[in-house]
């Protein structure tokens, strides 16, 4: 697997996943279904509201697979055991 850019999250939009900016899946995407892109597991947007807004992406459940999760990334990719289809 190879790690796509960390300021982005899939969404399913229509029945297909498309690749979004998190400010995108954060303003337009609110309520859709959001997975991470690297791992497929399910993710929510995370951020911070005064003068400067922070968006980041938050797994719902963790798991060290992840490259988008450098804390816990046993340095193996693998698919989120609840990976989101």
């Amino acid at each position: 697997m190879s790690a796509p850019p960390d300021q982005a999250c899939e969404v399913k939009v229509d029945g297909a996943w498309r690749t979004v900016s998190l400010d995108e899946a954060h303003l337009r995407h609110r309520d859709d279904l959001k997975r991470c892109p690297a791992c497929h597991g399910r993710v929510l947007i995370m951020g911070t509201y005064g003068s400067l807004r922070r968006l980041a992406m938050a797994h719902r459940r963790g798991h060290d697979g992840c490259p988008l999760r450098p804390l816990h990334y046993q340095g193996v990719a693998t698919r989120h055991p609840e990976a989101v289809e």
